[in-house]
């Protein structure tokens, strides 16, 4: 998994498809001036299909615009690389219920993957200390 978190202004609180756009963007996954990007759809359909308990499978995601099942697959790779989304089995689903589970999900291991830099990193600077130290006693 790889997550990117770009910092863009907050969207309208009013409208929800201005919401779902903002996502896609935060994510990297679409850009300010893409009307309506292919992820921005696929996430609508996830969104839709967790409230309804379902999972849904390539062969049956329709979007505005006919794609190739390959293309389809591509950007739903694209929404498992960014944490949004989970395949089992055949089907896709939201990573979690609703949509501020999966960015509590996110940030869980955002913060587990900082702790393992931390630590590395740590242990990097006493490596580094005691390097310097017997370099200094020679």
């Amino acid at each position: 998994m790889e997550i990117v978190i770009k910092a863009i202004e907050s969207p309208n609180a009013n409208n929800p498809e201005d919401m779902v756009k903002w996502f896609c963007e935060v994510f990297g996954l679409a850009s300010q001036n893409e009307e309506n990007s292919i992820e921005e759809q696929l996430l609508k359909r996830f969104i839709v299909a967790a409230h309804e308990n379902q999972g849904i499978s390539s062969s049956e995601i329709k979007l505005e615009q006919p794609l190739a099942r390959s293309t389809t697959i591509y950007h739903l790779n694209r929404l498992i690389d960014a944490g949004l989304i989970v395949k089992k089995g055949r089907k896709y689903y939201l990573r979690a219920t609703d949509l501020s589970k999966v960015i509590e999900e996110i940030e869980y291991d955002m913060e587990r993957e900082m702790r393992k830099m931390m630590d590395l990193a740590k242990l990097f600077d006493q490596m580094m200390q005691n390097a310097m130290e017997d370099g200094n006693r020679r």
